[in-house]
């Protein structure tokens, strides 16, 4: 089924996609405000904001929203990333203008008072804590924020001397700044009539209207070097092994998940192979790509003990080489394409997961990209694109590290 693509009165773009086969519907508003959109007095001002969306509105306070969503068996959560938040609700078909209401409640008309801001501030301060004794989630952020350098390597959470610092005139000025209709795409997924749905979402959306000029930004992506290390008294050692990818606009960035998925993306990888399986040096080890518009890297993550993880850093940097040198196998390129491909129809059986990727699409690339072209994209591709990507890929002078741990 292809995506209805419409607009509302005020030119919000409304993305609509009808699933016959079940009896819910997922929807989501994407607003254009994360962390790189902050300067750095208000870092971690994008997640603030989500924090607050719950916390009462001028018709219903914080208990009223979420027993409104529970009263009507429906989901409502929310996430803040480096480029967007999300909002979005999944209900039962029938049920999904109660969802529309109450979401355009939130983003519209939050009060943002005072007492509740205060008492927020804390709870997101503890939530940096809590992170921080998770080692193997700050071992990443930390990573993003040494390696880049510029916008993308701000941070989402924020730190407790920004946050404290913002106050609630800055909070304003900046929900102002991002939250308009030039800044936002609403996508609905499930089983719905397109007319009906446009309607109840024109009704409660279609009058709100651009306040503030666009921000300005410097998008220069570079790429830092050199190793970075992180003292923290911890068990493992957590380690991430990074060189240079691309942008997730380059056409080619299907090669390079390829890539990825040949030497950390699963059990038969190679990194998962030698470092785990044949040597027992890691529990935990994968690769990933973080990819913008402007640029990206590639790294590898593994968790080891400080006596190993010189031996485990060096022998992904030796696979660097390998894969570089002699490149890959046929039979790798056939079952890396297989289980990208399976990954791919298998999340777009959730409706939530079809309406976050339908969404994205547009952002990113001002259209629907849809499943059979990307089907044909990765099938398409040949032994000669991994080599390319390969040599763009591992070059030396682009390696870092970041290591957490008692080191």
């Amino acid at each position: 089924m292809n995506t209805y693509i419409r607009h509302l009165n005020n030119g919000i773009v409304l993305l609509m996609e009808k699933m016959r086969e079940i009896d819910s519907v997922s929807l989501g508003i994407f607003v254009k405000a994360g962390a790189i959109n902050e300067t750095p007095e208000e870092s971690g001002v994008s997640h603030y904001i989500e924090h607050m969306m719950f916390k009462g509105t001028s018709k219903r306070s914080a208990k009223d929203i979420s027993e409104e969503i529970d009263n009507e068996g429906g989901n409502i959560n929310a996430y803040t990333s480096r480029s967007k938040t999300v909002y979005y609700v999944k209900m039962l078909s029938d049920k999904i203008e109660k969802g529309i209401d109450i979401l355009s409640d939130m983003i519209l008309n939050s009060n943002f008072n005072q007492e509740e801001l205060d008492k927020e501030r804390k709870v997101i301060v503890e939530e940096i804590k809590m992170y921080e004794d998770i080692p193997e989630e700050t071992v990443h952020d930390e990573n993003i924020r040494r390696v880049i350098n510029g916008i993308y390597g701000n941070t989402i959470l924020g730190t407790e001397e920004s946050l404290n610092g913002i106050e609630r005139a800055n909070f304003i000025k900046y929900y102002k700044d991002m939250y308009k209709p030039t800044n936002m795409v609403i996508s609905v997924v499930g089983n719905i009539d397109f007319d009906k749905i446009y309607n109840q979402i024109n009704k409660k959306f279609g009058k709100f209207k651009n306040s503030a000029k666009e921000r300005k930004y410097n998008k220069d992506f570079e790429i830092l070097t050199g190793e970075n290390i992180i003292k923290r008294k911890t068990s493992q050692v957590h380690l991430c092994v990074n060189t240079r990818d691309l942008s997730i606009i380059d056409e080619r960035r299907y090669a390079s998940t390829i890539v990825s998925n040949i030497l950390g993306g699963g059990m038969s990888s190679r990194l998962f192979q030698k470092i785990r399986e044949e040597r027992g040096l890691a529990y935990s080890i994968y690769s990933y790509g973080s990819n913008f518009i402007e640029g990206g890297i590639f790294t590898v993550y593994a968790g080891t003990t400080k006596k190993d993880h010189k031996k485990v850093i060096d022998i992904i940097k030796k696979e660097f080489y390998e894969i570089k040198k002699n490149g890959i196998e046929e039979k790798e390129l056939e079952r890396s394409k297989n289980q990208i491909l399976s990954g791919l129809v298998f999340a777009l059986e959730n409706s939530r997961n079809k309406m976050e990727k339908t969404a994205n699409s547009y952002i990113l690339y001002g259209k629907i990209i849809k499943v059979r072209e990307l089907v044909k994209q990765i099938n398409k591709i040949t032994m000669d694109d991994i080599a390319e990507i390969v040599d763009f890929m591992f070059d030396e002078k682009y390696y870092s590290s970041t290591i957490l741990g008692d080191v």
